[in-house]
């Protein structure tokens, strides 16, 4: 689970192996959503307030936090956006915020591990989830070159677990009563989906082939171009 922001405004630590390289700032699009990374200075009260939604924080397994939003963006700029991104899900035709994506990065193994929320509860359908996990995905393989993704949601979050078979990644397996439900005290089960290189690798070219790969752009990105 990913860690929660902390009012107090956690410290925000560089790693010296990771001073070297530059941030990965990313803005990427498909045709109906917008991945981009989320500067302080872009947090809204809307955002912000999406922490306080129970229905959202329950599919985090994590307690509802009432963040004022000085306190959230600092929470923002903890970011350093090499081994830990926060992005913002935005509609393509008009940049209403939808949702955020957490991003977590461990550069030695080249493996990543992803944590989505989508805000209001007309926004909660397939189609954004599914379709920003995709831009990220193509992004993570392509443009970070990356070898392992993972999405570990809890296996009664039912929406995210549609949402990662229907952008195929992997059922890995199941960890068996691995959390715990901080309002009941129920033990939970925690599925474990991902997707390597390899596997990527050949759902793309398949797609390429067929001609059925997803619209993907944003600044600098070059049609036709894969690093490898």
């Amino acid at each position: 689970m990913p860690k929660m922001p902390n009012a107090r405004g956690p410290k925000l630590t560089t790693p010296l192996a990771a001073a070297r390289l530059k941030p990965v700032i990313v803005d990427r699009w498909s045709s109906r959503y917008r991945l981009k990374t989320l500067a302080p200075a872009e947090v809204t009260p809307e955002i912000a307030g999406w922490l306080t939604d129970p229905a959202v924080m329950e599919g985090l397994n994590a307690p509802s936090l009432a963040m004022g939003l000085d306190a959230f963006r600092a929470y923002v700029a903890s970011f350093d956006n090499l081994r830990r991104s926060l992005l913002c899900i935005r509609a393509r035709d008009d940049d209403r915020p939808l949702g955020l994506m957490m991003l977590e990065v461990d550069l030695r193994h080249k493996i990543g591990s992803l944590h989505l929320v989508v805000g209001k509860a007309e926004h909660r359908n397939l189609a954004v989830a599914v379709e920003a996990t995709a831009i990220m995905v193509r992004h993570f393989f392509d443009e970070r070159r990356m070898e392992k993704l993972t999405f570990q949601p809890l296996a009664r979050n039912r929406a995210a677990v549609a949402a990662c078979t229907m952008a195929r990644l992997t059922h890995e397996g199941t960890l068996r009563s691995h959390r715990i439900d901080g309002r009941t005290g129920e033990r939970l089960d925690q599925m474990v989906f991902g997707m390597t290189r390899a596997e990527y690798d050949g759902r793309f070219r398949a797609d390429a082939e067929a001609g059925h790969l997803p619209p993907y752009d944003g600044p600098g990105f070059v049609p036709g171009r894969r690093r490898t």
